[in-house]
């Protein structure tokens, strides 16, 4: 049971990881997990994760939520911590009859039971977003704009009309966003800032380098640190942690007295698939996406495109064609200048000949012999 709530958990996490990649943002997720447990009692609990670190965990039948970071701790008052705790316990009574529901549609009382409710700060706005799922299978998602619940599964349609009639259900969502979410978002992003500036966080460089073959790229993550100990380092292809041939190099100090990890590994050539270096320190979870550029921000699958291919590119065939129509036209208005002065005949004998060069310098036209007799 507790393999598949934390395979959901880092699953939630990962999602808000890519994407948010690139971006400012912060988001606040709360991940409930219920099963039927001995006695037909429910097992239920909470994890809390920030900005895709845990920092939270209550469980039934205890009900405490805490957190064992310190600077978490901070971002609330003791009163403000109680509070969590009879949220947690609140939910767990509020979710009872959920489950039921659930449960009469799926025709069996030992499925686990998912949801993730969560607010994302996006350039001071906050969106909310909420899912429900059975067995790790999608089951129901709701709406933002109309609270409105969607069914992900056929066996989900009578629990979404059903809980689309349940009045106070509306207002249990705007509650748990204004109330709840939002506010403690807001706490602890200003707790997160005021960390940051005190401790700054691991600068992560992600890029890629061309091979002799042309066809792989050595893709590399530096991280950069003070404090490199307990910093663990991935790097992810499409979601999986790659551990084949990957190189972890030891801990090289700089000049500035920080200290440096690289990872390196070979890939092949492939546009559709996602690479990321992933950071975990004891406070903080990073990660940063490959952009498909080297160190020094150049477009790193440009420079790897064949000569053949360059050659065989339309777009330069008509730059020849076009360069060929110039050189013939200019030289028929000299042929006809020369006729139009000319009171003679003039026989004009001619040959050119066309050299194409290797579709990198365009077309040359070049006279070989042109005589010109007045009689």
């Amino acid at each position: 049971m507790f393999s598949h709530t934390m395979i959901f958990i880092l699953l939630c996490v990962y999602c808000f990881a890519l994407q948010t990649t690139g971006a400012e943002k912060h988001s606040l997720q709360y991940l409930y997990t219920l099963r039927s447990a001995l006695e037909d009692e429910l097992e239920f609990e909470i994890t809390t994760v920030f900005d895709g670190l845990i920092i939270s965990h209550c469980k039934s039948p205890r009900f405490r939520d805490h957190s064992t970071e310190d600077w978490i701790s901070q971002a609330f008052t003791n009163a403000e911590w109680n509070n969590r705790d009879l949220f947690c316990q609140e939910e767990f009574f509020s979710h009872k009859p959920f489950k039921e529901k659930i449960e009469t549609v799926i025709n069996t009382t030992k499925g686990i039971i998912q949801r993730e409710r969560s607010c994302t700060e996006d350039d001071s706005v906050v969106y909310m977003s909420d899912s429900w799922g059975v067995n790790g299978e999608d089951f129901l998602t709701l709406d933002p704009k109309t609270l409105k619940w969607s069914s992900d599964s056929p066996l989900a349609t009578p629990v979404q009309s059903d809980w689309n009639q349940m009045k106070f259900m509306t207002p249990s969502l705007k509650d748990f966003k204004l109330n709840q979410c939002k506010p403690s978002l807001m706490k602890l992003k200003k707790k997160k800032e005021e960390y940051l500036k005190l401790n700054p966080p691991p600068e992560v460089y992600i890029f890629g380098k061309s091979s002799q073959d042309r066809d792989t790229v050595s893709l590399r993550c530096y991280v950069i640190h003070n404090y490199i100990s307990g910093v663990r380092v991935r790097l992810t292809q499409n979601g999986k942690v790659l551990n084949k041939n990957v190189h972890i190099s030891s801990p090289v100090p700089n000049m500035d007295g920080s200290v440096q990890i690289r990872l390196e590994t070979k890939i092949c050539i492939n546009e559709t698939d996602r690479y990321h270096c992933m950071v975990d320190t004891d406070n903080l979870h990073i990660t940063k996406g490959w952009d498909g550029r080297t160190l020094n921000k150049k477009p790193l699958y440009q420079t790897l495109v064949s000569d053949e291919s360059r050659m065989h590119d339309p777009s330069k065939v008509w730059i020849a064609f076009t360069i060929l129509g110039i050189g013939v036209g200019m030289t028929c208005m000299v042929i006809l200048a020369v006729a139009a002065n000319s009171i003679c005949l003039i026989k004009v004998y001619k040959m050119l000949e066309y050299i194409y060069i290797d579709g990198h310098s365009g077309l040359e036209v070049r006279c070989v012999q042109m005589s010109i007799n007045v009689s």
